[in-house]
Formats: structure tokens, C-alpha cells, sequence
């Protein structure tokens, strides 16, 4: 039977038997796995030199059922704890610990030790010990795992930064910090520490509160820095505007394209709604509208987030601070001052309302 060969998406290299339609990584891809999702697991370092010097012992550089020593390890616990350099009650605890994670399995013989028995050409043809099989058996699993727990490290991490992002936009909104001492320290103290996720999603909110309060005023005061949003006065205090839900706000591509070319020209590429959505974020970041932006995420529609950005990025050059200009939109947006397609249209009502 014909022994054929394949490229991982790691770039390590598989081999299988054509006809089987089995493909195994390398032995070492395999504890890379497990390496991976350590956390998930609950693997400890010790365990993982344990295992790491088990396969080091192995034939072969697959770990496979077609001959006993290609996945039991017959080496002995004094073998493998000079190998890891620890005691062997260390590694008789974590060799129990592999067990019980169902990383390894235990193939012992009756007396329950350890042998290897060779033909005369000193090949393996029976052992006894541990076997490894199961990291090829649950090797697709251990890659989800780590996806799974680094997507939650990254979704973490994001989320702390927009905490620290929140505090500060939040400290140059107030006039005075002793208004927010006690929040400041709150986040302080939270951040030096490995909160939860909810509790940080739980500052969050409160700290986009703070914020909500904050702006209203500050809106009021950099309107003459930024004289083309009165322009979209014409839609002032309009009843039907106040009961429009900006999440369910729909607008054409046709309309997107002709109103916001920057912006479509720089989403042009995008894979997939995700990678759209990352493309903005980098956008908001570039134009640092900070976590104003981010809020929006929670309070308006898919439509009017791209509309806001679109305005704005469109007309970047001329606008003093795009922060506080987003702030100001918003304001006019929520409080029912104006309609979110206003933006659409722009220069029209410029001319009206100039004229």
C-alpha cells in the first residue's frame, strides 16, 4: 500500500496510507497541541516535561497502533525522572495526573511493570507501559481547545483595553477628577488584578454611563470649533426621528458607496462580516475616536455605526477633533435632533440651511 504525504495548515508535515484515509501529525505537532491548551486542560508545567520525555523515547517520529513501541513508552520512572530532572515520586504523581486528564493510558502487564520484547533482530514486537495514542486520538480536540482559549485571552485583553481606554476618555470629558475618585480607583485596583470578564464588562458600563452624562455638555461647547454639523439642523426635534430604532436602521449599498467612498474603497476586501468589522475598528482607532466607538456597538445598528464612520472619515482632513465630533453626532442622533440618513446627504442640507 502506497505511503502518501500532505501539508498541515501549520506547515508540519502529515503522513498517512492512501486508502486509509487516516492522517497523523508528527509526535512532537501532537505535544505542541497539548502545549497549546495546557490552560483549558489544566496541565502544570512538570506534567508536560513528564509527557515531553515520554515521547522522547518513542521510535519513530509518529505515534501509531501498527507497532507497540510507535505509542507505549516502556521506559522506567527512574529513565524518565532523570531525563525531567525531578524525583521519581514527581513523576510517579504526574504520570497519574496525565491519566486522569486522559492524555496517556495505562498498558501494564500483570505484575504491572514495564517490559519490551524483541524478535532476534532486536525489533519490538510486544511491551507493556503507557501509552501515548490518546494525543493522536484527541489531537483534533486539543487544537479547538486552544482556538477556543485563545479567542477568550484575546476577547480579554481587548476588553481590558477598553476599560483603560474608557477611564481615560472619561478623565479628559470631567473638569475635575475628584468626581470620579472612587471609580478611578476601582479601576485601578481591578486592573493590577486577573479579574473576570463580567466584572470588567460591569466597569465598562458603568464608566460608558459616566461618559453619556459627561457629553451632552461638552457637545454644546465644541459646536462652533465644528460648524458643518449645523448643517443637519433641519431635522431638529422632528417627533418621528425620536422613534426611530437606531438598530433597526437600513440603508443601501448604493447609498453607502455614493455617500462614503473612502470607506467603501477600504472595505472593498473584506472576507467575511467579522473581518469588516475588524477593518472599522482599526479605522475608529486611526481616526482615535476611542471608546465612544466602541459603545456604539451596544446602543446602534450595524447601519448607523457605518454611516457615523463614514461621515467622519469621509471629511477627516477638515474636522479639528474626530472624537468629540463623533460625540456631538451621536448627541444630535440620540437625542432626536437629527436623522441618522441625514448623513447621507450632507452637502444638500449645508446648502439649504446656508441659504
Amino acid at each position: 500500500m502506497k505511503t502518501v504525504t500532505a501539508l498541515a495548515p501549520n506547515g508540519a508535515t502529515l503522513s498517512g496510507t492512501a486508502g486509509q484515509g487516516a492522517i497523523t501529525p508528527k509526535k512532537w505537532m501532537l505535544l505542541r497541541a497539548v502545549e497549546e491548551a495546557r490552560e483549558p486542560l489544566g496541565l502544570k508545567s512538570t506534567s508536560l516535561n513528564v509527557l515531553r520525555a515520554m515521547i522522547s523515547f518513542m521510535n519513530g517520529d509518529q505515534i501509531s497502533l501498527d507497532q507497540d513501541d510507535h505509542h507505549i513508552c516502556f521506559a522506567s520512572n527512574a529513565a524518565i525522572a532523570k531525563r525531567t530532572h525531578v524525583s521519581l515520586q514527581t513523576v510517579e504523581r504526574h504520570i497519574s495526573a496525565l491519566v486522569e486528564l486522559g492524555l496517556i493510558r495505562r498498558v501494564m502487564s500483570a505484575n504491572g511493570k514495564r517490559w519490551a520484547r524483541r524478535d532476534r533482530q532486536g525489533r519490538v514486537v510486544t511491551a507493556t507501559g503507557l501509552s501515548l495514542m490518546p494525543l493522536s486520538e484527541r489531537h483534533a480536540e486539543f487544537i479547538q481547545e486552544a482556538q477556543k482559549h485563545a479567542d477568550r485571552v484575546l476577547e480579554f485583553t481587548v476588553l481590558r483595553d477598553k476599560v483603560s481606554a474608557a477611564l481615560a476618555r472619561l478623565k479628559e470629558l470631567v473638569a475635575d477628577d475628584s468626581a470620579i475618585s472612587d471609580l478611578m480607583a476601582t479601576v485601578r485596583n481591578t486592573l493590577r488584578r486577573k479579574p473576570d470578564a463580567n466584572v470588567l464588562s460591569e466597569l465598562l458600563a458603568e464608566i460608558s454611563v459616566e461618559i453619556s452624562e459627561v457629553t451632552p455638555v461638552d457637545a454644546e461647547n465644541l459646536r462652533a470649533n465644528d460648524n458643518e454639523i449645523e448643517g443637519h439642523k433641519e431635522d431638529s426635534l422632528n417627533p418621528e426621528v425620536k422613534k426611530e430604532k437606531l438598530s433597526q436602521v437600513q440603508v443601501s449599498a448604493d447609498q453607502m458607496e455614493h455617500s462614503f467612498p473612502r470607506l467603501c474603497s477600504e472595505l472593498r476586501f473584506a472576507r467575511d462580516q467579522a473581518h469588516c468589522d475588524r477593518l472599522m475598528d482599526d479605522i475608529a482607532a486611526y481616526l482615535q475616536l476611542g471608546q465612544t466607538w466602541y459603545a456604539m456597538k451596544s446602543t446602534h445598528g450595524s447601519a448607523v455605526r457605518f454611516m457615523v464612520l463614514g461621515y467622519i472619515f469621509q471629511r477627516a482632513e477638515k474636522i479639528q477633533s474626530h472624537g468629540s465630533y463623533m460625540i456631538t453626532l451621536l448627541a444630535k442622533i440620540d437625542s432626536g435632533e437629527m436623522k441618522p440618513t441625514a448623513l447621507l446627504a450632507p452637502k444638500a442640507c449645508i446648502r439649504r440651511i446656508s441659504s
